[in-house]
């Protein structure tokens, strides 16, 4: 027999005793028991005379969905233990939001949801909106019905580099799950983790409250990954929110120059100031969350930073900072047609004169590089040559 099922041959009141009995937490972001979220909600309905509902989502700010296997499982573990709560609650105001990036999920939970008339909703939860509704994770719902059923088990779902998605025992070490002995830094959930504090971590205390764990090795760029997490963020975000949107904006912004090489010594302080007023100022995950990748970035690895920064290079060699573009004076003829092509107009010099391009405004586009007849224009990404820094004549340049 179904959880929902059980739950109607109960009242209303032995529904939520049941719940308080189990422990059962709301899963993701926040850790405190679904009854006490559901005591809160009740009184701000009453307060604010707004009518009780349940909506059940992911974390706003998770962008890489892969809880949302639970829901492609088993749907009606998910919209079961919605109606679950909208019974014992005495409300038929129930709905499951879906992201936008996996929208085509809503035909495969319709059927599910129309069986317990669970509202499906596109996108982000606008808590505002929402007011006076228990808001919870879709995998707090799930396991709400496992409750009813008599078969819930406590535990964190882990997918471990890509793999499948397992539900693991909290206590679980996390050096059980993924190898450490080449990793340079952990993704547990939404920060960094240094390999060292991962090996004493528990599953539990990971917090890898998204259900992605990955290893990162030598070969991976903190810099590369970290822009590719703010840029989903910026791509998910509502924008309803000043310091969300613009602060969103602002660290992708910084983050994307310091890896093109063009980033500037007062950009890892700018990060922390915005990164830390985001997680302040928002009232939904995706401010308060999106922020801390890079915050835990700069914090662990400011040394690769300040490489792609001061030395134009990228460790991993995966970024496109890891590429020098130069003339080399011993073939240059002074004839400038780099210089005509380059859509930055970073290449100085003047006609009988070795051309030089300035490194700091180039972005490695290439686009001078068939233009030069004497094939002077070096594109590397190993030790660049000494270079002329003044106007030099062609011919009379000597390294020293």
């Amino acid at each position: 027999m179904s959880g929902i099922e059980n739950a109607k041959k109960m009242s209303k009141q032995e529904v939520l005793d049941k719940i308080a009995a189990s422990g059962i937490l709301e899963y993701g972001l926040h850790h405190e028991t679904l009854s006490e979220r559901i005591r809160m909600a009740e009184e701000e309905a009453q307060e604010e005379r707004l009518e009780l509902g349940v909506v059940a989502a992911l974390n706003n700010a998770d962008t890489d969905g892969v809880l949302l296997e639970v829901l492609k499982e088993n749907p009606e573990k998910v919209t079961g233990g919605i109606a679950i709560l909208g019974y014992a609650l005495g409300t038929d105001k129930l709905s499951l939001h879906i992201p936008e990036s996996a929208a085509e999920l809503a035909d495969l939970v319709k059927d599910a949801a129309e069986a317990e008339n669970v509202e499906i909703v596109t996108g982000l939860v606008n808590k505002r909106a929402e007011k006076g509704s228990v808001l919870m994770h879709m995998i707090t719902a799930a396991g709400l019905s496992d409750v009813l059923e008599d078969s819930f088990v406590a535990g964190i779902y882990v997918s471990a580099n890509g793999a499948e998605l397992k539900k693991v025992a909290c206590d679980t070490k996390l050096s059980d799950i993924v190898d450490l002995s080449e990793a340079k830094a952990v993704l547990a959930g939404y920060r960094y983790i240094r390999p060292e504090t991962a090996a004493a971590l528990t599953v539990g205390e990971a917090e890898i409250d998204n259900g992605l764990l990955r290893i990162l090795t030598e070969k991976d760029c903190i810099v590369a990954e970290t822009d590719e997490k703010l840029t989903a963020s910026r791509k998910q975000s509502c924008g309803r929110c000043v310091f969300c949107r613009e602060g969103l904006l602002q660290l992708q912004y910084m983050n994307n120059e310091i890896k093109e090489g063009r980033g500037k010594p007062d950009y890892i302080d700018m990060t922390k100031e915005i990164g830390e007023a985001m997680e302040f100022s928002t009232p939904c995950t995706m401010g308060q969350v999106s922020a801390k990748i890079v915050l835990s970035a700069v914090e662990l690895f400011e040394k690769e930073y300040e490489l792609h920064m001061k030395k134009k290079t990228c460790p991993a060699g995966v970024c496109f900072s890891a590429q020098t573009i130069y003339i080399d004076p011993r073939l240059c003829s002074g004839c400038g047609d780099c210089a005509d092509v380059c859509p930055k107009d970073c290449i100085d010099g003047k006609p009988k004169y070795i051309y030089m391009i300035d490194d700091f405004d180039c972005d490695r586009c290439g686009k001078c590089i068939p233009e030069c007849s004497e094939e002077a224009i070096v594109k590397t990404s190993g030790k660049v040559p000494k270079l002329p820094n003044k106007l030099t004549k062609v011919g009379k340049f000597r390294k020293r």
